[in-house]
């Protein structure tokens, strides 16, 4: 890529390996993560899948898109 080009705008990027979660606000290793920035670790996952999961599939808080786990 060159530098030149200017960058997409819509989308918040994360830096490869950075991860910090939405919920309990700390870096982590891995988080489940959503094209518009919301991250979320699998501790507070597992305590908000109620509300976030139906089973092999999780739905963003933000913006309601669905993702697989």
């Amino acid at each position: 890529m060159s530098e030149d080009k200017p960058e997409k705008i819509g989308y918040r990027r994360r830096k490869i390996g950075e991860y910090q979660c939405h919920c309990c606000k700390e870096k982590k290793v891995y988080c489940l993560s959503c094209t518009c920035g919301f991250m979320i670790c699998e501790a507070c996952f597992q305590e908000n899948r109620w509300g976030m999961s139906n089973g092999p599939t999780w739905i963003c808080p933000d913006c309601e898109r669905i993702h697989m786990t």
